[in-house]
């Protein structure tokens, strides 16, 4: 219906956390931070999101978008988004072939290099069962003080979960796959308020060095001639032309013949030709 002055009636407002209001944020994502998540995990963040907002005052999505995100998309409503969308599943020793390869290539690279230091990256990090479950593997594996010549680097682009990380507490729910003996030898129980909590101990902490990386960006703070990468269920927050994008990324990092580990899970729809694909996982860069 037209107004008095002929004129169409403004489109009205969304309502407050529907779909429509959040529309904004699925777009600010995709073009601003480079995250395009699955229907069920944008679901996931949008409940996160709600209930961080609404604890801050906010009484809708548009509203944190045209207040916060329009004015300072590189800003701290951006890292928000990062830390609610990029959780992912972890946990200790996930996928454990996957460690036992790491553990006999190092022990190979050792013999033919014994002075190190022998580094290798985990990329996505998360809140850090990956990096640590490398470095047990390798305290377990490696004879004397020879684990101390390797270096663990881990990385993520939230900052939550590098805070939580580099924390090194976990819950009782987080240790559950982790064997007595393992949880004896690397791992402090809490006492007192910290009753049910375990801390990884210094002997593995040390091991690993936390950085912030942006995976979407060209230039990463992490050496470029690695012989292992660890990238594990990373790929599944970007699109097919942003994952080919990654892969070449990861292997500028890599030294000829070293090694990508992806997910069990995670399906390339194109392995570039300077990989070599040894089993659904491991990719060896051509050299």
């Amino acid at each position: 219906m037209a107004t008095s002055g002929g004129l169409p009636p403004p489109p009205a407002e969304p309502e407050p956390w529907s779909e429509r209001d959040f529309s904004p944020i699925t777009l600010f994502l995709r073009h601003q931070i480079g995250i395009t998540l699955e229907a069920h995990r944008m679901g996931l963040l949008q409940a996160r999101l709600r209930s961080r907002l609404q604890a801050k005052g906010f009484r809708g999505f548009s509203q944190f978008h045209e207040q916060v995100l329009r004015g300072d998309p590189t800003g701290w409503g951006a890292q928000l988004l990062i830390d609610l969308s990029t959780v992912n599943h972890t946990s200790f020793f996930r996928e454990p072939a996957h460690f036992t390869f790491m553990a006999e290539r190092v022990a190979a690279w050792l013999k033919e290099s014994p002075a190190g230091p022998i580094r290798i990256w985990s990329a996505g990090c998360s809140s850090g069962q990956e990096p640590y479950s490398m470095a047990m593997v390798l305290t377990e594996s490696l004879a004397g003080a020879a684990a101390q010549k390797v270096e663990v680097w881990a990385s993520d682009l939230s900052l939550e979960m590098l805070k939580a990380a580099a924390g090194a507490v976990y819950t009782t729910r987080d240790v559950q796959g982790v064997s007595p003996a393992r949880l004896r030898r690397f791992f402090l129980l809490g006492r007192g308020p910290r009753e049910g909590s375990f801390r990884v101990v210094p002997e593995v902490r040390d091991l690993v060095r936390f950085r912030h990386i942006d995976l979407r960006n060209s230039v990463w703070a992490v050496p470029s001639d690695l012989p292992m990468i660890f990238c594990r269920n990373v790929s599944i927050y970007f699109s097919d032309e942003e994952r080919q994008t990654l892969l070449h990324r990861l292997a500028q990092h890599l030294r000829p013949g070293g090694w990508l580990v992806m997910g069990n899970g995670e399906i390339l729809p194109e392995v570039p030709p300077f990989f070599r694909k040894h089993s659904p996982s491991l990719f060896q860069k051509e050299g």
